[in-house]
């Protein structure tokens, strides 16, 4: 039986129809939500949540990730192997980053009509992964030509350290895109720093060895800092989003 995710950006409804679509086609294959609350036509941030999943999932899963701004335009629909597994989305650099992670990987281009030009999920990149899943290569051609989207990476200087917020996650904890190595380089659990020229925050090595609503920075689950709060929202305190630069002073 086969696997295939869901990454998306359209909330709770229209994801029941993608699948119901993936279900005609691919009866016996598992689907599984990656999330489908990715921030509005936010591309940046639902290549990193991709790009840190795909890591998880075995030899010759589909993933299907729809955050496509520029849906019904003339826009490229993307198939990307890498890895033994499978991407499908929109061309729009959505799907490199997890691809890039995954080693080398070959594009193909879905050439295939779509009823509607608002819901390419459905039409489009649906039907296309769950052939993919039971082996159907139909409706692709090869091409060099995609989208590429780089995750940034920090700048590091001495006691400095810039970087940007990658995503939020529903308690408001930060993630970015600087590295736990870094960190760990740069002081030990317990010191305390400054965010931004104005906030001081402590490194800790989890949420709970700081004080309630004291800020803290942490070292999580995809070996990134965090900027988080002990049962609060760091985001929210901050007034942070997606894609912020963030300035540490070690």
């Amino acid at each position: 039986m086969g696997i295939i995710t869901l990454l998306t950006d359209f909330g709770s409804f229209y994801p029941s129809v993608m699948k119901a679509i993936i279900s005609n086609i691919a009866p016996s294959v598992s689907v599984i939500d990656i999330t489908h609350d990715v921030s509005p036509q936010n591309i940046t941030e639902g290549s990193f949540i991709l790009r840190e999943t795909v890591k998880y999932f075995p030899h010759g899963t589909v993933h299907i990730a729809v955050v496509d701004p520029t849906v019904g335009t003339e826009r490229q629909g993307l198939v990307v192997e890498a890895g033994g597994q499978y991407l499908v989305g929109p061309d729009n650099g959505l799907l490199i980053p997890a691809a890039r992670y995954l080693g080398d990987f070959e594009t193909l281009a879905i050439n295939i009509s779509a009823k509607s030009h608002t819901f390419h999920g459905r039409d489009v990149f649906a039907p296309i992964g769950a052939f993919l899943s039971i082996g159907i290569m139909e409706h692709l051609t090869k091409t060099s030509s995609y989208v590429d989207v780089v995750i940034q990476e920090p700048s590091v200087r001495e006691e400095i350290v810039v970087g940007k917020v990658l995503y939020i996650d529903r308690f408001g904890n930060c993630v970015t895109n600087v590295s736990g190595s870094i960190i760990a380089s740069k002081k030990n659990s317990g010191g305390y720093h400054t965010l931004n020229d104005s906030v001081k925050l402590r490194f800790a090595e989890t949420y709970d060895y700081v004080e309630d609503g004291e800020l803290l920075l942490v070292i999580g689950s995809f070996d990134l800092m965090e900027i988080a709060m002990n049962r609060g929202s760091a985001a929210k305190k901050l007034n942070l989003q997606v894609g912020d630069d963030v300035k540490i002073d070690f």
